[in-house]
């Protein structure tokens, strides 16, 4: 089972029980859902097909996991990238990875936002009104994908050079949740 029908089945079977909190704020597992459906259906308006890669680059908020989730409805690869790093970094990331599309928090857009000008990917800026223009898109349909389909590419600290891109498939996405379930 990929990790957005796990996301599905688990909104389908607790719909109110809560999926995301940040202090007073609770995201119950459906609206996790709708919001993921609803970034799906704009990546498919940017031009996002299973199989691309879409980047996303912001602090642990809210808005990352609707994102995350969205990209991974979608039957795109998330591509999570450090926040802190420069325009050149993006940049390379971006085009290392054939990212078509980058999410990055308002506050720490700027260096994003040249690195996907200088790699040719659609810069989206997310802020407070974020939630507000996700729900201006009709949720997508949820689009399957193999276990052995790239879910995420991390990129880690190259030791003799630029950072590598780590591919993780979706089933060594679904049997960490499991090892860590069971560990904690």
């Amino acid at each position: 089972m990929n990790l957005a029908e796990n996301l599905q089945a688990t909104a389908t079977a607790h719909p109110a029980q809560v999926a995301i909190k940040l202090d007073d704020l609770e995201i119950p597992f459906a609206a996790l859902a709708n919001g993921a459906a609803r970034v799906a259906s704009w990546l498919s308006s940017l031009g996002v097909e299973p199989g691309d890669r879409v980047a996303i680059t912001m602090p642990n908020l809210p808005q990352f996991p609707v994102i995350y989730y969205g990209i991974l409805w979608a039957g795109a690869t998330v591509v999570p990238l450090n926040p802190l790093f420069k325009g050149r970094e993006f940049s390379y990331a971006l085009s290392d990875s054939g990212s078509k599309v980058i999410f990055a928090w308002e506050g720490m857009a700027e260096e994003a936002e040249k690195g996907a000008a200088e790699a040719g990917a659609v810069f989206v800026s997310v802020g407070q009104g974020f939630m507000a223009q996700v729900a201006e898109h009709a949720p997508a349909a949820l689009v399957s994908r193999d276990d052995e389909d790239t879910a995420v590419v991390l990129y880690t600290s190259g030791t003799t050079g630029s950072t590598k891109g780590a591919e993780l498939t979706h089933r060594n996405m679904g049997r960490n949740a499991e090892v860590a379930a069971s560990l904690f």
